[in-house]
């Protein structure tokens, strides 16, 4: 599908649906979401040169994703969709960007690309060149990537909370029945450390991007985008290194995570151990007295019977006082 918007009225809005590149020609920003094989065939009339494929796209050499053809720069970057669903993927964005048209090609719709075109109406004024829209977009997608990190905090502050109940609401929990469940606690750590990773390889991406866009020497790019992007790139190193904050206390609550369920293991083991260890000796009286040899001189033994009850009780009752006074219990 093809959006078209150009600037009239000193904003940015929207034309419509192209059927020709003389349609096209008309607009400043074309949008290509999931286009057809005609679409890209129209564009590609109007700028001259050769729009990449979906394939092309997800070529990793970096030769593949930043270049620059007939005054046109080609530069592809990494982006999240779905992240409001809890369902985050990855997919690949192009931008191709001349002195009169920014084209866009996507194959999913995140939502910077639908809350775009109120950002343009509320400053008409950054929008009126395609340099200028391109880095406008790009700070759009970044500000994404930061509301997400933010929400990562809250997240991981929650899980941290849960983790690390203080020992009064640890009482409540337990004799409430409602114990933390620490695997979900785990699977939740995990999906926060996989997001983050997508995260840093989109800002990763859309930094190499602005550093070609700021290289680039031809004469019709703005001065304005160019400082614009160059503050980008600094946004972006700090939400980098933010990301990687993020991601080592991630670590941090995984490796306590699973250091609190070997606790919880090892207290299970603890229980059995020591009531192994109580029910051993009536065992061994029990088993004793269940022999059948003839010669046994307990048989006869009228009280035979409840002091042999009265051992296997005394017996397991002396080991227990003993693991009680030393704090075992």
């Amino acid at each position: 599908m093809m959006h078209l918007y150009s600037v009239h009225d000193g904003g940015l809005g929207k034309l419509g649906s192209a059927a020709s590149a003389l349609d096209a020609s008309q607009a400043m920003w074309i949008d290509l979401c999931e286009p057809s094989r005609d679409e890209e065939a129209v564009i590609e009339k109007l700028l001259g040169v050769d729009i990449p494929t979906r394939e092309e796209m997800r070529d990793i050499a970096e030769s593949s994703r930043i270049y620059e053809e007939r005054g046109a720069l080609f530069m592809t970057g990494v982006i999240l969709s779905g992240l409001s669903t809890k369902r985050p993927t990855r997919s690949e964005v192009s931008f191709v960007l001349t002195r009169d048209h920014l084209v866009t090609i996507r194959y999913a719709d995140p939502l910077p690309f639908k809350t775009f075109a109120q950002k343009c109406s509320r400053k008409p004024e950054d929008h009126l060149a395609s340099d200028l829209l391109f880095v406008s977009l790009v700070e759009e997608i970044v500000d994404r990537i930061a509301d997400v990190l933010e929400k990562v905090t809250g997240d991981l502050d929650a899980v941290s909370g849960d983790i690390f109940n203080n020992e009064g609401d640890a009482a409540k929990a337990h004799a409430a029945g409602q114990r933390v469940d620490l695997q979900a606690m785990v699977r939740r750590l995990w999906k926060m450390s996989a997001l983050l990773g997508k995260l840093r390889e989109s800002l990763l991406t859309f930094n190499r991007v602005l550093a070609f866009f700021g290289k680039s020497e031809e004469s019709w790019l703005n001065q304005e985008a160019k400082a614009r992007a160059a503050a980008q790139q600094r946004d972006i190193a700090s939400l980098t290194e933010y990301a990687q904050h993020l991601t080592a206390q991630i670590g941090h609550l995984q490796d306590a995570t699973f250091n609190l369920i070997n606790i919880d293991q090892n207290q299970v083991i603890k229980v059995f151990s020591i009531a192994a260890v109580l029910f051993l000796p009536p065992t061994l009286v029990g088993t004793i007295y269940g022999m059948n040899f003839k010669d046994m001189p307990e048989l006869s033994w009228s009280l035979g019977y409840p002091l042999a009850l009265a051992l296997m009780v005394l017996s397991a009752y002396l080991p227990y006082q003993w693991f009680k006074r030393n704090g075992w219990l």
